[in-house]
């Protein structure tokens, strides 16, 4: 199983709450989505905790995303299918600084 897990900055004009709010519904783009149904085996958000903020205002990330997949050819069939291109992709720079968004390709092991 591979497991892509996005590190993700909002964007700096977007309150934590805008930010949030539009996340949780592009999950629904993610549910959606053909390309998704085909690929995606789980996806879960990660939403970085109020308390993060209250130092400095700024989180190292706003939340992470993480996306299961059976093999690296279905990751990578997902990110260039039309369907993702056309509908997921374009949403994913409304709400995240993509130029400071970090994405990870690993393969999990289960410790405990």
């Amino acid at each position: 199983m591979i497991k892509v897990i996005v590190a993700i900055k909002k964007k700096p004009e977007l309150s934590v709450t805008d930010f949030q709010t539009h996340w949780r519904n592009h999950a629904e783009l993610v549910r959606s989505n053909a390309a998704s149904k085909r690929y995606i085996r789980k996806y879960i958000q990660c939403h970085t905790l109020p308390t993060e903020y209250e130092s400095s205002g700024e989180a190292a990330y706003d939340g992470t995303a993480e996306l299961w997949f059976d093999s690296l050819e279905d990751k990578d069939a997902f990110f260039s299918d039309p369907d993702y291109i056309r509908d997921i992709q374009p949403d994913e720079s409304r709400f995240a600084d993509m130029s400071a968004t970090r994405f990870f390709v690993t393969q999990e092991h289960s410790i405990m």
